[in-house]
C-alpha cells in the first residue's frame, strides 16, 4: 500500500509539537512530509503538508491538489482560506505537490506521472492520517484546473489507486473545479492550450484516449460521488457538462456547480473567502453530505 513516513521528512520545526501531541494531532501544521521517494527527484515535489487544526480526532479529510497546467504551483499556494474553512467544519487538510512538467528538459515529466504521484500521496493519507487526527475511511479528494484533471482522472480510473491496493470506494467523494481536460483528445487539437495539453500528454492519439477521464467512467465501478464545477466559454461549458452526464449515466451521484461570474482563477481563491457566496456554501453543503457517516 502507500509509502511510509520517510525519516528526516517532517521538518525540524514541528517535529517537537507533533511528538508532544501523541497519538492524535490536533494543532498545527506539519509541512512537506514525503509520501514517496524516487531517486533524482526534489523531495519537495513528492510531499504533502498536514493541517490537523481540528480539535476532534477521526476528522474527515480533505486532499487539496494545486493547479498550474501541470507546469507551475505549489501545494502551499492559496491555501490560507481553505485551511480556516476545513478547520471550521472539523475537517483535516492535506494538500499534495506533484512532480511537474518542464519543456525544456531533456527527459520532461508527461502522463501518467502526474497521476501516479496524487495516488501515492492518497495511498499515503489512507495508510498515516489516523496518527494527525485523520479518519482514512472518510476522504475526499478536490482538484484546481490541471489538478481537477488529476482529481477526475484518479477517481473514474481505478488503475491508479489498485496499484497501493485501494479502490475507487475508498474515496467519500471527489471535485474537479474548472478543468475541461476530460477528453485530453479535444484538448490537445485544438485551442490556445493545446501545447499545454500535449507538453503534459505527448502527441500519441492512443495515449490521449487512455489519459481523458471521460473515457474510464462507466457503472459498477465504484466511482464515488463528484462535484463538476462549470464556467467559461460554451466549448467549456459542454466539455464540463459531458462529462458531468457520464456520470450520472453511469450511476454515480453528481452535483454541478455554477461558476460562471468567476475567473478560472476565482474558482480557487474564493474558496473559504470572506464573504464568497458563489464557491464556499455549496462546496461545504457537497462536503458535508460527502463525510456523513
Amino acid at each position: 500500500m502507500g509509502s511510509g513516513l520517510i525519516a528526516g521528512s517532517i521538518g525540524e520545526s514541528d517535529r517537537a509539537s507533533a511528538a508532544e501531541a501523541g497519538p492524535c494531532r490536533r494543532a498545527g501544521a506539519v509541512r512537506t512530509v514525503r509520501y514517496e521517494t524516487v531517486p533524482g527527484v526534489v523531495p519537495r515535489l513528492m510531499s504533502l503538508d498536514v493541517y490537523p487544526m481540528t480539535a476532534q480526532c477521526g476528522a474527515p479529510v480533505l486532499v487539496w491538489v494545486h493547479g498550474g497546467g501541470w507546469q507551475t504551483g505549489d501545494k502551499a499556494n492559496q491555501v490560507h482560506d481553505k485551511v480556516r474553512l476545513a478547520a471550521e467544519h472539523g475537517w483535516l487538510l492535506v494538500s499534495v505537490n506533484y512532480r511537474l512538467t518542464d519543456p525544456t528538459s531533456p527527459t520532461p515529466v508527461v502522463y501518467p506521472t502526474h497521476n501516479e504521484d496524487v495516488a501515492a500521496a492518497i495511498a499515503w493519507v489512507h495508510d498515516h492520517v489516523d496518527a494527525y487526527g485523520g479518519d482514512p475511511s472518510r476522504v475526499a479528494i478536490l482538484g484546481h484546473s490541471a489538478g481537477a484533471q488529476i482529481v477526475a482522472s484518479i477517481a473514474t480510473d481505478e488503475r491508479y489507486l489498485a496499484a497501493h491496493g485501494l479502490a475507487l470506494s475508498d474515496l467519500r467523494c471527489a471535485g474537479a473545479l474548472d478543468t475541461e481536460g476530460f477528453d485530453v483528445a479535444s484538448r490537445a487539437t485544438r485551442g490556445l492550450g493545446a501545447a499545454l495539453y500535449r507538453a503534459a500528454f505527448g502527441d500519441d492519439r492512443a495515449t490521449w484516449a487512455d489519459a481523458s477521464p471521460l473515457l474510464h467512467v462507466a457503472s459498477g465501478k465504484g466511482i464515488p460521488s463528484f462535484l463538476v464545477v462549470e464556467r467559461g466559454t460554451p466549448a467549456r461549458r459542454a466539455a464540463q457538462q459531458r462529462f458531468a452526464d457520464a456520470l450520472r449515466a453511469a450511476g454515480a451521484a453528481v452535483t454541478v456547480l455554477d461558476a460562471g461570474t468567476l475567473t478560472h482563477g476565482q474558482v480557487n481563491s474564493r474558496i473559504g473567502a470572506h464573504g464568497d457566496t458563489v464557491m464556499t456554501p455549496p462546496l461545504v453543503t457537497f462536503l458535508s453530505g460527502c463525510f456523513a457517516p
